[in-house]
């Protein structure tokens, strides 16, 4: 393969695991992840620096679905201690 050929393949599986993380399609997200680091490792061993052009770009797109993975825990993290309250509540009403 190509290193152009093998950019595109690494921006499409960028955008791909961003468009994944936008939709909050977390399971979609987990199983791209787990193709990615083997892909971008062989991509760097075989062709280096020829990928420069493409780093900001990814690097951007991980930025944005690290700031849609916080919010997502922050939002279990809430919904959670909701329900640690209303268990609590429940508890206390049945006594």
């Amino acid at each position: 393969m190509s290193v152009e050929q093998t950019k595109l393949n690494l921006l499409a599986h960028s955008k791909n695991m961003l468009n994944a993380a936008e939709s909050r399609q977390w399971q979609e997200l987990t199983e791209l992840d787990h193709l990615w680091h083997p892909m971008l490792e062989n991509a760097v061993e075989e062709y280096g620096e020829a990928l420069s052009g493409i780093v900001e770009q990814i690097l951007e797109d991980n930025e944005i679905i690290a700031k849609y993975l916080q919010e997502a825990q922050q939002e279990t993290a809430s919904e959670m201690q909701q329900d640690t309250h209303i268990a609590a509540s429940i508890k206390e009403y049945l006594k």
